[in-house]
């Protein structure tokens, strides 16, 4: 364990909250989504003819389109996940197969009064050793999100560690999106504090490699996806497969201030 662990995630967390009072990061300013329909374009402006109608631009300020797994932003490539600004806004370009436009606003009132990131206190024991068993030839599976979109996954294998004197495994995904790498590999769980503690949708855990097959599992680190914080955005949803028989407090609580019924 690193002597200054403890502190290394404090800081981690500062600068999350720091994000969520960027106009340009946080979900909290996002007002917006539109789905782009096949190759048809997307304009951006002040203009009744756009598709997206943005008071404070030029009448006609920006087209967007999909090409493949990436956009051209006035005919320019840019790669998924760019944010590209615009005035006082800024568009986050979506791919995940399902390509949208999320319009991120300064003057969002989501940024004044949206909840913020919560964590349970930092526990070191929750940071774990797993093996990955890898399976023989990995399989597709459908990843249901919570826009009601049916993403694309790898299943790899498992996770398999000792938590609570109980052997648990989780299941390993690579998301089949543009932007992805070939060693990408997420974790999408539920656990004993799910929708009473933790959000009803699950968290996400980012697996660090730590030699061959033996990987570090640090439910310190577990998060919300951004759907906790705005409904305007497409997110994974664990499946059955991946839910933990004990509670993990560690990681990211519920938002306080989230309506749970």
């Amino acid at each position: 364990m690193e002597p200054d662990y403890v502190e290394k995630l404090q800081a981690e967390r500062g600068a999350l909250l720091r994000d969520f009072k960027d106009p340009r990061k946080s979900p909290l300013a996002a007002v917006a989504r539109e789905d782009f329909q096949g190759e048809r374009p997307l304009r951006f402006g002040s203009a009744a003819g756009c598709e997206v109608r943005l008071v404070g631009l030029e009448p006609y300020a920006l087209t967007v389109r999909v090409e493949g797994d990436h956009f051209l932003v006035d005919e320019k490539p840019v790669q998924t996940g760019a944010r590209i600004e615009l005035g006082r806004y800024t568009l986050r370009l979506s791919h995940q197969n399902f390509p949208a436009a999320v319009v991120l606003d300064e003057q969002s009132p989501g940024l004044a009064s949206g909840v913020r990131p919560q964590w349970f206190d930092a526990d070191p024991g929750l940071r774990v050793l797993a093996r990955l068993v890898r399976v023989e030839q990995p399989r597709k599976e459908v990843v249901l999100s919570t826009r009601g979109n049916k993403r694309h996954a790898l299943h790899l294998g498992a996770f398999e560690f000792q938590l609570d004197g109980k052997s648990l495994q989780l299941s390993a995904l690579r998301l089949l999106e543009p932007g992805v790498g070939e060693g990408s590999l997420s974790i999408f769980f539920r656990d004993a504090t799910t929708g009473l503690e933790s959000y009803p949708v699950g968290r996400y855990l980012e697996p660090e490699l730590l030699s061959g097959d033996v990987w570090v599992l640090d439910f310190n680190r577990a998060y919300n996806p951004a759907c906790a914080f705005s409904l305007l955005y497409n997110c994974p949803i664990p499946s059955s497969k991946n839910v933990l028989p004990i509670a993990i407090r560690a990681g990211e609580k519920f938002p306080r201030g989230i309506d749970r019924d």
